[in-house]
């Protein structure tokens, strides 16, 4: 599985149980996954449209966290 569909899956709400488990394990790995997603969750929730997978650059959000 590819986590970048995943993380934006998880975002919309619409994971199956087998995703969840992916994004769990995902998630567990390390503190930099988590923070990560707990950023991209924040700008989802503030307005910001992280749909398209293609968009999704893990390394740019990524450094997007650590400027902030």
């Amino acid at each position: 599985m590819e986590i970048t569909k995943i993380l934006i899956k998880k975002l919309n709400g619409s994971l199956s149980v087998p995703e969840e488990k992916y994004f769990d394990n995902w998630l567990q790995e390390s503190d930099d996954n988590k923070s990560l997603f707990l950023r991209l969750r924040e700008l989802h929730k503030n307005g910001h449209i992280i749909a398209k997978v293609d968009d999704l650059n893990i390394e740019s959000a990524w450094s997007n966290v650590l400027s902030t």
